[in-house]
């Protein structure tokens, strides 16, 4: 295994292509979507003090480019994405892709981070098909909020997408599993289904950094996890 973007192979399934609904619903509206979208996921998420307010706080700041290859490193698909957009002569795209790779290679890259408290944070296994990590992380379409709350249909989660020049998210989240507390961090990018140089057959659309292989992507865990992340 190695920390890696990991864009699985789409082994000769669909093709996905740049235009996405779910990102699309948000435009227009990215900044405003992306804000209410998130400060209600920390609302309808369990609170560790029933008693205590759940709390957000946004940040924006810059990093070194030289310091973040978990952002940087994922240059070759966006050059990939950007030659598919070429062939398919979709100017929007091949317009975005080029202010993608332009973002990346900024000395500094700005970073939108948004943190809760009082949350009990992204809690499942990684691999299960159910929990808020898998609904959040892995899922399309997938929710694990109660069926009560406020958008519980699981699309508001591709909202940060829209926000992003890269369409690209990092989710960290302290846990509380099996008696001890885990530090959990992986990215998630929604790209488009591409090629990459000396790599045989297409990808799918949506990728994760992680610890990959060629079937699997996981979280990085506790002292694994990047220090500019933390």
């Amino acid at each position: 295994m190695e920390k890696k973007w990991h864009f699985p192979s789409n082994s000769g399934g669909e093709l996905t292509g740049f235009n996405n609904g779910a990102l699309d619903q948000f435009k227009g509206q990215r900044l405003s979507s992306t804000v209410r979208e998130l400060i209600q996921n920390s609302l309808d998420a369990p609170k560790i003090d029933d008693k205590a307010p759940i709390g957000v706080k946004f940040r924006i700041y810059k990093v070194d480019s030289r310091e973040v290859p978990e952002i940087t490193f994922i240059k070759n698909h966006l050059v990939g994405c950007r030659e598919t957009a070429e062939r398919q002569k979709i100017a929007k795209a091949v317009k975005f892709y080029d202010h993608a790779l332009k973002s990346i290679a900024e000395r500094q890259i700005k970073v939108l981070a948004v943190h809760d408290y009082n949350s009990k944070g992204l809690t499942g296994n990684q691999d299960d098909d159910f929990g808020a990590w898998s609904a959040l992380v892995k899922g399309t379409g997938l929710s694990q909020k109660p069926s009560g709350s406020l958008g519980s249909f699981g699309h508001g989660s591709k909202a940060p997408f829209s926000l992003s020049d890269i369409r690209t998210v990092f989710y960290l989240s302290h846990i509380q599993l099996q008696g001890r507390t885990e530090l959990r961090f992986q990215g998630k990018s929604i790209l488009q289904s591409h090629q990459l140089e000396g790599v045989v057959g297409r990808t799918q659309g949506t990728g994760y950094y992680g610890w990959s292989t060629d079937s699997n992507c996981s979280a990085l865990i506790d002292d694994d996890v990047p220090e500019w992340a933390k």
